[in-house]
């Protein structure tokens, strides 16, 4: 699998997921089946775990304010 796992890892093993290795991430591949999927998704909501497609790195002296501008929680 891969090296590094994201921050909803231990929640996604909980849930049941089959993991697989993508670019060196090990992220959840699916869960109970499709239908399954569909229908938890449908009548409530999901979560995409994107912690494997990008990392930002913002420095300088404005840093903090830019990134409080930017979200919506303090930084």
């Amino acid at each position: 699998m891969g090296e590094r796992l994201s921050p909803l890892h231990r929640i996604h093993g909980s849930a049941g997921a089959d993991f697989t290795d993508f670019g060196g991430w090990t992220m959840p591949v699916a869960f109970d089946g499709i239908k399954d999927e569909h229908l938890a998704v449908r009548g409530s909501a999901g979560i995409f775990d994107v912690s494997h497609m990008s990392e930002v790195t913002v420095e300088g002296p404005d840093s903090e304010a830019v990134l409080d501008r930017l979200t919506t929680n303090d930084v």
